[in-house]
């Protein structure tokens, strides 16, 4: 998000039944051998357009059972990586049994959590990408070739390709160790291809509720899912091609990935009425969503607050948007020893719910519970990053409705909201999120925050006051500032919202902040925050 806006730094149905596929590739002409009869046989005898359980909003793995476990580490070519995550998403397409690259740090916490919690087997017995695909080969109804050093772009129409095809992706250089595998059926070749090609040709295979955008060098965060999905995959910059691409997807469609300019992006996805989820560094999500339990993602509950005469604080991790995020970085920050001194939120993705819940419950389940606590809440602005006012109504709608089912699981009461516009009164804007019974409040850090409070539906819209952010308020300023301010709880002045940007700031820096102020400064976390402005009638 910027300040209000840029701070990355890494970053219903699936039309893929077997006569529609079979249809689509008897339209195009031969491709380097492979006849389009070969094709439709390969989607046909495979599992194209199918995945293995419909969440929410978004496709989900196979109900898990084991995983096969690869360290990244053995993956040491940039086609074996994209290789494997082809793989690992035509598996988790029928398959219960998983593949996962291990990248060691919260990776590895993630798959032994697995199996401690949800009792998923591990194995470590095929730990290279040649003794994986003999394991599966059977899971693969032949392969697309791509050339990665001659023609990048190949990767992703690979990529899209791959799973409405059931084909594993193949780059030039591996194609003679992939034939002696047994895989020796070439269905298309892809080599000279770009993503514009792709999706002009072979539109009606793609999913028409989720696409990804993703640079071709990344390798296999997220090819995965993007294969188990059936996603069109592109990377082509802020063009009038892209809004049509996302244009061509359902109502309230999702994008996963990420690009290359944040505000620009977001807003021409928000005028196409798609949410994006950034995700292009999420490694595993097509197994990760294969835990289908909800179990243990419930937050746990505070003491209900007693007002006093303070001025009342509340700090807010920012990015909680991000999937890649809450997968990696997340669980890093969350690691400081100061954590459990004093309150925090932090923003996650709802979407966790159908991705990744299993992330999502070792959160829960070892967050600080007094006498400090941590407390969630949804990442902006919802189900996914959007402008709000810039989503068709119908589309923000949607988005909402889809949003109040995921905080209803995901024990998430309150939502922040990011825009690239001054709207923090436009009421009309807030009213679709707050008649939804499973949103309590919205944390307004859309430019044009200064700390006001209004009320929608009953339920009150907070802007933020202040951020913790290198070079644009530090720990010594953010000191000042809280101290000089009333401690009056009956007051919006008497509250201050803070965003702190992860990027730039610790929970170091915010134990600091906290050290700094005055015996008339209280904080608390942002449930409490909201419930003492709810007791306080506050204006």
């Amino acid at each position: 998000m910027t300040m209000n806006i840029s701070r990355r730094h890494i970053s219903r149905r699936t039309l893929g039944k077997s006569a529609l596929a079979a249809s689509a590739l008897a339209a195009v002409p031969t491709i380097a051998g492979a006849t389009a009869a070969q094709g439709a046989s390969a989607t046909s005898a495979g599992s194209a357009g199918s995945t293995g359980s419909a969440g929410i909003a978004l496709p989900k793995g196979t109900a898990l059972q084991s995983l096969d476990v690869i360290p990244s580490a053995n993956l040491t070519s940039n086609p074996d990586r994209v290789l494997v995550a082809s793989l690992q998403g035509l598996v988790a397409k029928t398959s219960s049994e998983g593949i996962f690259i291990d990248e060691g740090g919260p990776g590895a916490l993630w798959k032994d959590f697995l199996h401690t919690t949800y009792g998923i087997a591990l194995s470590d017995a095929y730990p290279t990408w040649q003794q994986l695909l003999t394991r599966f080969r059977s899971k693969v109804s032949g392969y697309i070739r791509y050339d990665m050093t001659a023609n990048p772009a190949s990767v992703n129409v690979a990529s899209s390709l791959g799973g409405p095809l059931n084909a594993l992706i193949v780059d030039a250089t591996q194609e003679s160790a992939v034939q002696a595998l047994g895989v020796t059926r070439m269905l298309l070749d892809v080599s000279d291809k770009d993503e514009h090609w792709a999706y002009s040709t072979y539109q009606t295979l793609f999913a028409d509720h989720i696409a990804a955008e993703l640079n071709s060098t990344v390798y296999y965060h997220l090819r995965d899912y993007i294969t188990l999905t059936d996603s069109f995959t592109f990377y082509d910059g802020v063009t009038k091609w892209r809004a049509g691409v996302l244009g061509g997807l359902q109502p309230s469609a999702t994008l996963l990935g990420y690009g290359n300019d944040e505000t620009a992006m977001i807003q021409q996805a928000s005028e196409e009425g798609v949410a994006s989820i950034p995700s292009d560094l999420a490694p595993n999500l097509s197994v990760l969503s294969g835990i289908h339990s909800t179990d243990g993602l419930s937050q746990k509950p505070e003491p209900a607050p007693a007002t006093a005469n303070k001025h009342y604080v509340t700090f807010v991790i920012s990015d909680g948007d991000n999937v890649a995020w809450n997968l990696w970085g997340l669980h890093e920050y969350f690691a400081n020893p100061v954590r459990g001194s004093f309150d925090v939120g932090y923003g996650i993705s709802p979407s966790l719910v159908d991705l990744a819940p299993g992330p999502l419950r070792w959160y829960y389940e070892n967050a600080s519970a007094g006498p400090a606590w941590d407390n969630f809440i949804a990442g902006p602005s919802g189900r996914g990053y959007t402008y709000p006012s810039r989503m068709p109504a119908d589309a923000l709608d949607a988005h909402t409705v889809a949003l109040n089912e995921y905080m209803g699981k995901a024990d998430l009461r309150i939502c922040e909201i990011l825009d690239c516009q001054p709207v923090f009164k436009r009421s009309d804007l807030w009213a679709p999120y707050l008649r939804q019974p499973n949103i309590d409040a919205l944390f307004y850090f859309g430019p044009g925050a200064k700390g006001g409070i209004r009320w929608v539906n009953g339920k009150p819209v907070i802007a933020q006051r202040d951020v913790l952010w290198a070079g644009q308020t530090d720990e010594p300023d953010l000191i000042r500032n809280i101290n000089r301010r009333p401690a009056d709880p009956t007051s919006a002045d008497g509250y201050t919202l803070v965003l702190v940007h992860c990027w730039t700031k610790t929970l170091t820096d915010v134990q600091t902040v906290v050290n700094g102020l005055g015996p008339q400064a209280e904080v608390v976390t942002p449930r409490t925050f909201v419930r003492l402005i709810n007791d306080n009638h506050v204006h």
